[in-house]
């Protein structure tokens, strides 16, 4: 539960990708709080740049990519308002997009999560590191 109402942030509508670059800012304005941001794959893909923003200024972000190789929440909106399963240039999948190799190119930490037995333990140790990470989450594809 959220009982800080000061500790969570995002848009009332529709804030497909702003959070990793939004997580820089609130980090800065929050120095000495631990952040967690919890991203799509699809949303990350707009402001992927600012991880090496995270990683310039030592920023203590842990970053929780959901990898499901596609934009799933446009998909579900295109066929919950539309009825539409017609998902062009949706997927990301060839080539796969590798957040981790990526993280770790633009200085961070990162690890690949493919049990959700490990994503605890994972998200404490990212979290007691003090520096920017990356943990990449993957999760089913369907609709």
């Amino acid at each position: 539960p959220f009982r800080d109402k000061d500790g969570f942030h995002a848009f009332a509508s529709g804030g497909i990708g702003w959070a990793i670059a939004a997580a820089v800012g609130i980090q800065l304005a929050r120095p000495n709080r631990p952040l967690v941001a919890v991203i799509g794959d699809g949303s990350a893909m707009y402001t992927i740049q600012a991880l090496w923003t995270a990683a310039h200024l030592n920023l203590p972000i842990t970053y929780v990519i959901a990898n499901n190789q596609g934009y799933r929440i446009l998909k579900q909106r295109l066929l919950a308002f539309h009825g539409n399963d017609s998902y062009i240039g949706m997927d990301i999948q060839d080539p796969p997009i590798d957040f981790c190799g990526l993280a770790r190119s633009l200085g961070l930490t990162a690890t690949r999560i493919e049990e959700p037995g490990d994503i605890a333990g994972a998200l404490k140790h990212a979290i007691a590191s003090r520096r920017p990470t990356l943990l990449e989450v993957m999760v089913e594809r369907e609709v």
